[in-house]
């Protein structure tokens, strides 16, 4: 097996932030899909008066329904696969970053959204944490392989 992905390797505390993160995304999930109107129009703030405004529903619950995968996939990494959940750690942020270039680009040709995606300022955060972990589980690892 290989070394980053044993747990005996791995700090705990990896364990503890994968779990704490899975259940945000379960929260998230439940905001996406079953408070789904609610987040469209107070949190994104989506105009929903246009003919598109099925599609942008649709578009959102689609990603609560990534948002449930996500959270029991790192709630069950954090139990059972603490190396897999530190590479998550570190996975999770690199995609973020990637796709959202990826929108801006695709979107570059369209007009400006009016959109408050009151969701970026949390999901910001959740990359942070992601990000800081990982490193921190890198340097306690690195510390103890002397």
């Amino acid at each position: 097996m290989n070394k980053i992905t044993r747990n005996s390797r791995v700090p705990r505390f990896i364990s503890v932030v994968t779990i704490l993160l899975g259940s945000y995304d379960l929260v998230r999930g439940f905001m996406h899909t079953i408070l789904l109107n609610y987040s469209a129009t107070h949190i994104a703030v989506l105009d929903l008066t246009g003919s598109t405004a099925s599609d942008q529903l649709r578009l959102l619950g689609a990603f609560g329904i990534s948002n449930f995968e996500t959270g029991i996939m790192l709630i069950l990494m954090g139990i059972f696969a603490r190396g897999l959940a530190m590479i998550m750690l570190a996975v999770i942020p690199i995609i973020a970053l990637a796709g959202s270039f990826a929108i801006r680009f695709n979107s570059a040709g369209y007009l400006p959204s009016q959109a408050q995606w009151g969701g970026l300022e949390p999901m910001f955060i959740y990359l942070t944490i992601c990000t800081l972990t990982f490193i921190a589980g890198a340097v306690v690892m690195c510390r103890h392989k002397e």
